[in-house]
Protein backbone atom coordinates (compact mmCIF):
# COMPACT_ATOMS: atom_id res chain seq x y z
CA UNK A 1 0.00 0.00 0.00
CA UNK A 2 1.54 3.10 -0.89
CA UNK A 3 1.89 6.34 1.59
CA UNK A 4 -0.41 8.94 0.55
CA UNK A 5 1.16 12.52 1.43
CA UNK A 6 -1.08 15.16 2.38
CA UNK A 7 -1.31 18.03 5.14
CA UNK A 8 -2.52 15.78 8.08
CA UNK A 9 0.30 13.37 7.81
CA UNK A 10 2.79 16.25 7.19
CA UNK A 11 0.79 17.73 10.63
CA UNK A 12 1.81 14.43 12.45
CA UNK A 13 5.29 14.19 11.38
CA UNK A 14 5.95 17.92 12.23
CA UNK A 15 4.75 17.21 15.57
CA UNK A 16 6.94 13.99 16.25
CA UNK A 17 9.89 16.37 15.35
CA UNK A 18 8.49 19.18 17.57
CA UNK A 19 7.92 16.32 20.63
CA UNK A 20 11.66 15.24 20.31
CA UNK A 21 13.13 18.65 20.19
CA UNK A 22 10.93 19.10 23.34
CA UNK A 23 12.42 16.13 24.99
CA UNK A 24 16.37 16.65 23.75
CA UNK A 25 15.78 20.64 25.21
CA UNK A 26 14.57 18.80 28.70
CA UNK A 27 17.68 16.54 28.90
CA UNK A 28 19.62 19.29 28.02
CA UNK A 29 18.74 21.63 30.78
CA UNK A 30 18.68 18.80 33.49
CA UNK A 31 21.92 19.14 34.86
CA UNK A 32 21.83 23.09 34.32
CA UNK A 33 18.89 22.58 36.56
CA UNK A 34 19.77 20.48 39.26
CA UNK A 35 19.47 17.09 37.60
CA UNK A 36 17.47 14.59 39.99
CA UNK A 37 17.05 17.40 42.38
CA UNK A 38 15.94 20.52 40.55
CA UNK A 39 12.51 21.60 39.80
CA UNK A 40 13.55 19.92 36.40
CA UNK A 41 13.42 16.88 37.52
CA UNK A 42 9.38 16.26 38.46
CA UNK A 43 8.74 17.73 34.75
CA UNK A 44 11.24 15.71 32.80
CA UNK A 45 10.05 12.51 34.30
CA UNK A 46 5.85 13.80 33.09
CA UNK A 47 7.37 14.21 29.90
CA UNK A 48 9.09 10.78 29.68
CA UNK A 49 6.40 8.95 30.81
CA UNK A 50 4.16 10.83 28.99
CA UNK A 51 6.10 9.68 25.18
CA UNK A 52 5.61 5.85 26.46
CA UNK A 53 1.99 6.21 27.36
CA UNK A 54 1.41 7.94 23.89
CA UNK A 55 3.19 5.71 21.87
CA UNK A 56 1.76 2.94 23.66
CA UNK A 57 -1.94 3.84 23.17
CA UNK A 58 -1.16 5.85 19.98
CA UNK A 59 0.12 2.29 17.96
CA UNK A 60 -2.48 0.73 18.90
CA UNK A 61 -5.67 3.48 18.84
CA UNK A 62 -3.92 6.32 16.55
CA UNK A 63 -1.94 9.09 16.86
CA UNK A 64 -4.73 11.43 17.78
CA UNK A 65 -6.50 9.69 20.41
CA UNK A 66 -2.79 8.41 21.76
CA UNK A 67 -1.58 11.94 22.21
CA UNK A 68 -4.43 13.03 24.16
CA UNK A 69 -4.86 10.31 26.03
CA UNK A 70 -1.17 9.61 27.00
CA UNK A 71 -0.29 13.15 28.00
CA UNK A 72 -3.04 12.99 30.88
CA UNK A 73 -1.93 9.49 31.62
CA UNK A 74 1.78 10.03 31.61
CA UNK A 75 1.72 13.62 33.95
CA UNK A 76 -0.37 11.97 36.15
CA UNK A 77 1.98 9.03 36.60
CA UNK A 78 4.78 10.92 36.85
CA UNK A 79 3.58 13.31 39.39
CA UNK A 80 2.76 10.47 41.44
CA UNK A 81 5.93 8.71 41.31
CA UNK A 82 7.92 11.90 41.69
CA UNK A 83 5.96 12.18 45.08
CA UNK A 84 6.28 8.60 46.40
CA UNK A 85 10.31 8.53 45.52
CA UNK A 86 10.68 11.88 47.53
CA UNK A 87 8.61 9.57 50.55
CA UNK A 88 5.86 12.26 50.95
CA UNK A 89 1.98 11.07 51.24
CA UNK A 90 -0.53 10.74 49.27
CA UNK A 91 -3.42 12.45 50.55
CA UNK A 92 -6.97 12.46 49.32
CA UNK A 93 -7.21 15.71 47.63
CA UNK A 94 -3.58 14.61 45.83
CA UNK A 95 -4.86 11.45 44.28
CA UNK A 96 -8.32 13.14 43.07
CA UNK A 97 -6.15 15.86 41.74
CA UNK A 98 -4.47 13.11 39.50
CA UNK A 99 -7.98 11.27 38.77
CA UNK A 100 -8.93 14.33 36.92
CA UNK A 101 -6.05 14.81 34.91
CA UNK A 102 -5.91 10.92 33.80
CA UNK A 103 -9.97 11.33 33.53
CA UNK A 104 -9.50 15.12 31.49
CA UNK A 105 -7.09 13.41 29.10
CA UNK A 106 -9.09 10.15 28.72
CA UNK A 107 -12.76 12.06 27.76
CA UNK A 108 -10.63 14.27 25.48
CA UNK A 109 -9.36 11.69 23.60
CA UNK A 110 -12.97 9.80 23.41
CA UNK A 111 -14.45 12.85 22.53
CA UNK A 112 -11.90 13.49 19.47
CA UNK A 113 -11.96 9.91 18.21
CA UNK A 114 -16.00 9.95 17.86
CA UNK A 115 -16.85 8.04 20.88
CA UNK A 116 -18.93 10.92 23.04
CA UNK A 117 -21.06 8.68 25.21
CA UNK A 118 -17.55 6.88 26.74
CA UNK A 119 -15.94 10.41 27.01
CA UNK A 120 -18.89 11.78 29.35
CA UNK A 121 -18.92 8.22 31.18
CA UNK A 122 -15.36 8.42 31.58
CA UNK A 123 -14.87 11.19 34.12
CA UNK A 124 -16.09 9.91 36.77
CA UNK A 125 -15.24 6.23 36.48
CA UNK A 126 -11.72 7.01 36.01
CA UNK A 127 -12.12 9.55 39.28
CA UNK A 128 -13.71 7.06 41.49
CA UNK A 129 -10.89 4.50 40.30
CA UNK A 130 -8.11 7.05 41.22
CA UNK A 131 -9.45 6.86 44.73
CA UNK A 132 -10.03 3.63 45.02
CA UNK A 133 -7.63 1.89 43.12
CA UNK A 134 -4.66 2.92 45.23
CA UNK A 135 -6.28 1.72 48.46
CA UNK A 136 -6.24 -2.22 47.03
CA UNK A 137 -2.28 -1.03 46.00
CA UNK A 138 -3.30 -1.38 42.30
CA UNK A 139 -1.52 1.49 40.84
CA UNK A 140 1.82 1.68 38.86
CA UNK A 141 3.20 3.78 41.91
CA UNK A 142 2.74 1.26 44.26
CA UNK A 143 5.44 -0.60 42.13
CA UNK A 144 8.24 2.32 42.92
CA UNK A 145 11.56 0.89 42.31
CA UNK A 146 15.25 1.57 41.25
CA UNK A 147 17.16 -1.08 39.22
CA UNK A 148 19.08 -1.22 36.12
CA UNK A 149 16.38 -3.59 34.59
CA UNK A 150 12.56 -3.90 33.31
CA UNK A 151 10.77 -5.52 36.50
CA UNK A 152 7.46 -7.71 35.85
CA UNK A 153 4.95 -9.53 38.76
CA UNK A 154 1.90 -11.31 38.99
CA UNK A 155 0.52 -7.87 40.95
CA UNK A 156 1.73 -5.60 37.83
CA UNK A 157 -0.49 -8.16 35.41
CA UNK A 158 -3.33 -7.86 37.93
CA UNK A 159 -3.17 -4.23 37.61
CA UNK A 160 -2.95 -4.65 33.67
CA UNK A 161 -5.90 -6.87 33.42
CA UNK A 162 -8.04 -4.66 35.68
CA UNK A 163 -7.18 -1.47 34.25
CA UNK A 164 -8.17 -3.40 30.79
CA UNK A 165 -11.42 -4.75 31.96
CA UNK A 166 -12.09 -1.67 33.16
CA UNK A 167 -11.82 0.26 29.90
CA UNK A 168 -13.08 -2.23 28.08
CA UNK A 169 -16.70 -2.44 30.53
CA UNK A 170 -16.87 1.34 30.43
CA UNK A 171 -17.11 0.85 26.00
CA UNK A 172 -19.49 -1.86 26.79
CA UNK A 173 -22.05 -0.18 29.13
CA UNK A 174 -21.59 2.94 26.74
CA UNK A 175 -22.57 1.61 23.58
CA UNK A 176 -25.53 -0.82 25.41
CA UNK A 177 -26.77 2.26 26.24
CA UNK A 178 -26.51 3.77 22.66
CA UNK A 179 -27.90 0.35 21.36
CA UNK A 180 -24.98 0.65 19.48
CA UNK A 181 -22.39 -2.14 20.65
CA UNK A 182 -22.19 -3.89 17.32
CA UNK A 183 -20.69 -1.05 15.69
CA UNK A 184 -18.33 0.30 18.63
CA UNK A 185 -17.74 -3.42 19.40
CA UNK A 186 -13.93 -3.58 17.69
CA UNK A 187 -13.29 0.25 19.06
CA UNK A 188 -14.45 -1.02 22.91
CA UNK A 189 -12.33 -4.59 22.60
CA UNK A 190 -9.28 -2.54 21.51
CA UNK A 191 -9.48 0.15 23.54
CA UNK A 192 -9.63 -2.55 26.91
CA UNK A 193 -6.43 -4.48 25.69
CA UNK A 194 -4.67 -1.11 25.12
CA UNK A 195 -5.13 0.12 28.96
CA UNK A 196 -3.82 -3.55 29.67
CA UNK A 197 -1.04 -3.49 27.51
CA UNK A 198 0.37 0.02 28.41
CA UNK A 199 -0.21 -0.80 31.74
CA UNK A 200 2.01 -3.81 31.43
CA UNK A 201 4.82 -2.14 29.67
CA UNK A 202 4.88 0.98 31.83
CA UNK A 203 4.67 -0.59 34.98
CA UNK A 204 8.02 -2.80 34.12
CA UNK A 205 9.75 0.20 32.81
CA UNK A 206 9.08 1.91 36.01
CA UNK A 207 12.43 0.43 37.85
CA UNK A 208 14.62 1.08 35.19
CA UNK A 209 13.13 4.94 34.15
CA UNK A 210 13.72 5.85 38.07
CA UNK A 211 17.37 4.27 37.96
CA UNK A 212 18.32 6.18 35.08
CA UNK A 213 16.42 9.56 36.44
CA UNK A 214 18.45 8.95 39.45
CA UNK A 215 21.72 7.94 38.37
CA UNK A 216 22.39 8.83 34.78
CA UNK A 217 25.16 11.75 34.67
CA UNK A 218 24.12 15.20 33.75
CA UNK A 219 26.54 14.54 30.82
CA UNK A 220 25.05 11.87 29.34
CA UNK A 221 21.64 13.41 29.48
CA UNK A 222 22.66 16.20 27.64
CA UNK A 223 24.14 13.96 24.87
CA UNK A 224 20.98 12.03 24.93
CA UNK A 225 19.53 15.07 24.58
CA UNK A 226 21.96 16.91 21.96
CA UNK A 227 20.98 13.44 19.99
CA UNK A 228 16.91 13.84 20.43
CA UNK A 229 17.39 17.50 19.42
CA UNK A 230 19.24 16.85 15.94
CA UNK A 231 16.63 14.24 14.90
CA UNK A 232 13.96 16.20 16.04
CA UNK A 233 14.86 18.55 13.53
CA UNK A 234 15.70 16.17 10.94
CA UNK A 235 12.32 14.73 11.32
CA UNK A 236 10.40 18.06 11.44
CA UNK A 237 12.39 18.73 7.81
CA UNK A 238 10.46 16.47 6.13
CA UNK A 239 7.39 17.65 5.29
CA UNK A 240 9.61 20.53 3.85
CA UNK A 241 11.94 18.02 1.91
CA UNK A 242 8.79 16.15 0.74
CA UNK A 243 7.30 19.60 -0.59
CA UNK A 244 10.66 20.41 -2.39
CA UNK A 245 11.23 16.80 -3.73
CA UNK A 246 7.70 17.60 -5.68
Amino acid sequence: MALVWNDHLSAQVTLVGMSLDLIGGLYLAYDLLGGDKGPLSTLTRCVTYSVIVIACVGFSMGLKFGLLAGAGLGIALGLHLERVGRGQKETTAFLFALGLVRALGISAACWFDNLKSVAYCAIPIVLVAALVLPKLKLTPSHFYEVSKRPSFSWRKLALAVTLGLMAGSLGVFTSLLQHDLSHMSERVIRLGLTMAMTSAIVSSLIPLIEWYADNVPGRTMGYIGASLFVLGFMVQAIPSLVAVLK
